[in-house]
C-alpha cells in the first residue's frame, strides 16, 4: 500500500518520495483523527441497550437521538470548511477536535431524552467540517493519481474504528458502577479524551500545507505547488464560491448519490448492535464484540477494491456492483431468518459501502479545485449526512411499530439499488470529463456544462 504510482511514469521518483514522506508524517495523523471521530459519533449504537434502559428511550427516540447529530453537522459543514481555508488546516482541525472531544464527554452527563437530543446536535456542530476538511487537506499533498490510494488509506480508518470501537466501547461497559457511575457514562467520558489529545499534537506539529513542511525538500515543494490535486486557497471562505458550487448540477448529483450510499450504512452503524443482540440473544457487551465482524470484513474489501481500482483505473463497474452487493446483503439480512446468514448479509452491505467509498471521494475532489473544493466537499458531505438522521429514525420507527427489523432493512436495500443506478450514471459521465482537468473558480462562475473530452 506504499506505492500507488505506475512504474512507467516519468515523475515516479519524486512522487514516490513525496508519498513515502506523507505516509509517515501526515496520513497517519489524519487517519487517527478520522478513527477517533467515527468512534465518538457511532459509540452510541453499542451503548444503546443500557442507555435506553436508564433514560427510557424507545427504538424511535434512540434513532432520532442518533440521527440528530447530522442536523448540526449538515448546517455547519460548509461554514467550517470555508473557515479552514481562512484560518489554516492546522488551527481549524485542532479546533474541531477539541470541541467534539468535549461534546463527547458531555454525552456521559445527559439525564433524559431532551438533554440527549441537545448534546447530539452539539456533537454534530462540533465535528462538522472534519471529514471534508481532511479530504481537502490530504489533496494538498497528493497529485491526482496519488489521491485514490491516499483516500483509501484515510477511509480505511472508518471500518477499523467501527470494529475497534465496538470492542473498546463494549469493554468500557465493565466499569459499570465504578464510583456510582453507569458503564455507558464512563464510555462517553473516556472516549472524548483522545480527540482533545490529538488536537494538541495537530496544533503544534502538523504543517498547514507542503510549503510549510520542513521535511520536504525544495524540489518536492515545487512539484506539489504545480501538480497537487488541490492547493491551499485562502479565498475559499468567500461566499462567491458557495454560490458557484450551488449552481453546478454535478455537486447536487454527487450529493444525492452519497445520500443513497450512506442512508443504509448509518442505519447499520447505529442499529447493528441492536440487531445482533436480538438475533443472537446476547447482552450489550457481547453484541458489541460480534458487531465488529462486519466492519473488519469491510476493511479487507476496501483494501482489495482500492488496489484494483488503482491498478485498472476502472470506476464505473466497481462502484455499481458494490452498491448492488450492499442491496443484496441487506435483503439477505432481512429475509433469511437465520442469525448467521443475517450477519453475513450485513457484512456484505458494509463491504459494499466501504469498498466504493474511496473511489467516490476521489471523484468530486478531482473535479473541483481551489476555493470551490472546500465548498463542494463540504456541501456533499453535509447535505448527504442528513441520511444519518433519516435512516436511523425511520428504521427505529418501523421497529417500534412492527417489532421487527425486516421492513427497515428492505427499505435501506432499496436505497442501495438507487445508489447503484446513480453511481453507474455519474461515474461514466465523470470519466468523460477532460482527463486531469478540474472545475476552477473561474470556470464555475457560470453554470455551463462541463467540458467533454474530444
Amino acid at each position: 500500500m506504499t506505492n500507488p504510482l505506475p512504474a512507467a511514469d516519468p515523475d515516479i521518483d519524486i512522487e514516490a518520495r513525496i508519498y513515502k514522506k506523507t505516509l509517515l508524517r501526515v496520513i497517519p495523523i489524519i487517519m487517527l483523527g478520522m478513527f477517533i471521530s467515527y468512534i465518538d459519533r457511532a459509540n452510541i449504537g453499542v451503548l444503546a441497550g443500557p442507555m435506553s434502559k436508564d433514560l427510557g428511550l424507545t427504538a424511535a427516540t434512540f434513532g432520532l437521538a442518533a440521527g440528530l447529530f447530522y442536523i448540526g453537522y449538515c448546517f455547519f459543514e460548509i461554514p467550517s470548511n470555508m473557515a479552514l481555508t481562512k484560518f489554516g488546516a492546522r488551527v481549524w482541525l485542532a479546533r474541531i477536535m477539541v470541541t467534539w472531544g468535549i461534546a463527547t464527554m458531555l454525552m456521559g452527563l445527559v439525564q433524559n431524552d431532551t438533554t440527549l437530543y441537545i448534546v447530539r446536535i452539539m456533537l454534530g456542530i462540533a465535528e462538522a467540517g472534519f471529514s471534508p476538511g481532511a479530504l481537502l487537506f490530504l489533496a494538498f499533498w497528493c497529485t491526482p493519481r496519488m489521491l485514490p490510494r491516499t483516500y483509501s488509506m484515510l477511509n480505511l480508518a472508518v471500518p477499523i474504528a467501527l470494529a475497534v470501537g465496538s470492542v473498546v466501547t463494549s469493554a468500557l461497559l465493565s466499569l459499570d458502577g465504578l464510583f456510582g457511575i453507569a458503564g455507558w457514562r464512563w464510555a462517553f467520558l473516556l472516549e472524548g479524551i483522545p480527540a482533545i489529545l490529538l488536537a494538541v499534537y495537530i496544533f503544534f506539529r502538523l504543517p498547514d500545507g507542503p510549503s510549510n513542511a520542513k521535511w520536504l525538500d525544495a524540489s518536492e515543494k515545487e512539484y506539489l505547488a504545480k501538480s497537487a490535486a488541490q492547493s491551499p486557497d485562502n479565498a475559499g471562505h468567500e461566499l462567491a464560491h458557495l454560490w458557484a458550487v450551488l449552481r453546478r448540477p454535478a455537486a447536487w448529483v454527487f450529493t444525492v448519490l452519497y445520500f443513497c450510499m450512506t442512508i443504509g450504512y448509518w442505519t447499520i452503524a447505529y442499529f447493528l448492535p441492536t440487531i445482533v443482540r436480538d438475533q443472537f440473544d446476547l447482552g450489550a457487551a457481547g453484541a458489541g464484540f460480534v458487531s465488529a465482524i462486519p466492519w473488519l470484513f469491510a476493511a479487507i474489501v476496501m483494501i482489495v477494491v482500492s488496489r484494483n481500482v488503482s491498478r485498472t483505473g476502472e470506476r464505473t463497474w466497481h462502484m455499481t456492483l458494490l452498491q448492488l452487493a450492499g442491496a443484496a446483503g441487506l435483503t439477505i439480512a432481512a429475509l433469511s431468518g437465520n442469525p448467521y446468514l443475517a450477519l453475513m448479509g450485513i457484512s456484505l452491505a458494509a463491504a459494499g459501502f466501504f469498498g466504493s467509498l474511496p473511489t467516490f471521494n476521489s471523484m468530486p475532489a478531482q473535479l473541483f479545485t481551489g476555493g470551490l473544493a472546500a465548498v463542494a466537499l463540504a456541501m456533499i458531505n453535509g447535505l448527504a449526512s442528513l441520511s444519518g438522521l433519516a435512516g436511523p429514525y425511520l428504521f427505529g420507527l418501523l421497529k417500534d411499530n412492527t417489532g421487527s427489523t425486516t421492513n427497515g432493512l428492505l427499505i435501506m436495500a432499496g436505497f442501495f439499488v438507487a445508489a447503484a443506478i446513480l453511481a453507474f450514471t455519474m461515474s461514466r459521465w465523470t470519466d468523460k470529463i477532460t482527463g486531469g482537468l478540474h472545475v476552477t473558480a473561474i470556470e464555475a462562475t457560470e453554470p455551463a456544462p462541463l467540458p467533454v473530452k474530444s
